[in-house]
């Protein structure tokens, strides 16, 4: 699944920076969770406590968790509750497979505990009062229509200020030569933010703000057909308006099959340093259990 770059017209262009940066991120744990009543988690968004969370799958279900830690690293999973996500109509998404569709990818929960989830297939994005309740349509930007099935809206992220942004895993055929586009919801609807480039085959298909303002990318390729390998970068987004070409660094370049199928992406205050929650999404296939990675980030003065 080696994705292809792309591009669309963008009020800001967000440059690549070769190389990884002098910042990198320091494994914190990995916790492997072999269960078979919860599969294919696609968007995690963990609490501030570290123990809650929030949790998509890409068959329609909201699940809400939590970890139990030992020295801080994480060594089981208690479920709370797991429950159909529905659709406009208020109908599960799960119990169909057109329409509304169930691919659920993305989730962003908000300061005032609304959320947001993103779905492939029918490429949009719904809010939910409390993560609950029928979903509240947004209108479609127009280029969301050419994005390739299944390679949609794979990424949301919700800033300090409650602004929502979305990114595809991979932009539309036509449009191949600058990167991914980074939609911003605005009060009159979706624009567009920016790009950010692809860059060695990777796609995007996590997404999440730290708690000084900057953007946090989880992106994943399939190396030869064989291995998952996964990376993290982070940006700062442009103001609307700023023409000012901001660079991504790279924090993190995971091994080929070094891990699963890393598709969710959460960052938190760890104290003085962050940490970032990854959960892998299993495929359905018992031979690939959900993998919950943490890496924690310490701030140079």
């Amino acid at each position: 699944m080696a994705l292809r770059p792309a591009a669309a017209a963008a009020l800001a262009v967000l440059a690549a920076a070769p190389g990884a940066c002098a910042q990198g991120l320091e494994p914190a744990g990995r916790f492997t969770w072999a269960t078979a009543a919860v599969t294919e988690l696609s968007a995690i968004e963990v609490a501030g406590n570290g123990l809650d969370f929030v949790a998509v799958s890409d068959r329609g279900w909201l699940l809400r968790g939590r970890f139990d830690r030992q020295d801080g690293r994480i060594a089981g999973v208690q479920v709370g509750t797991l429950a159909p996500i529905l659709g406009n109509d208020g109908l599960p998404v799960a119990a169909r497979r057109v329409g509304d569709w169930a691919d659920a990818e993305g989730l962003a929960v908000a300061a005032d505990g609304s959320c947001w989830v993103s779905f492939e297939r029918w490429a949009h994005v719904a809010r939910y009062d409390g993560c609950t309740g029928a979903g509240q349509w947004i209108r479609d930007h127009p280029d969301f229509a050419a994005l390739a099935d299944n390679r949609q809206l794979e990424a949301l992220a919700v800033d300090a200020q409650g602004v929502l942004y979305t990114l595809p895993e991979e932009p539309p055929e036509a449009s191949r030569d600058g990167g991914f586009t980074l939609w911003r919801l605005d009060p009159a609807g979706w624009a567009v933010a920016g790009q950010v480039p692809q860059a060695d085959g990777f796609a995007v298909v996590g997404a999440d703000f730290d708690d000084a303002g900057r953007l946090y990318l989880l992106e994943r390729k399939l190396a030869m057909g064989l291995w998952w390998q996964s990376r993290v970068r982070r940006l700062r987004v442009a103001a609307p308006g700023d023409t000012e070409t901001l660079r991504p660094e790279i924090l993190w370049t995971g091994g080929q099959g070094e891990h699963g199928n890393l598709e969710g992406l959460s960052v938190w205050r760890d104290g003085p340093a962050l940490r970032l929650t990854l959960v892998s999404d299993d495929n359905g296939d018992p031979d690939e259990p959900t993998q919950f990675v943490e890496f924690r980030l310490e701030e140079a003065p």
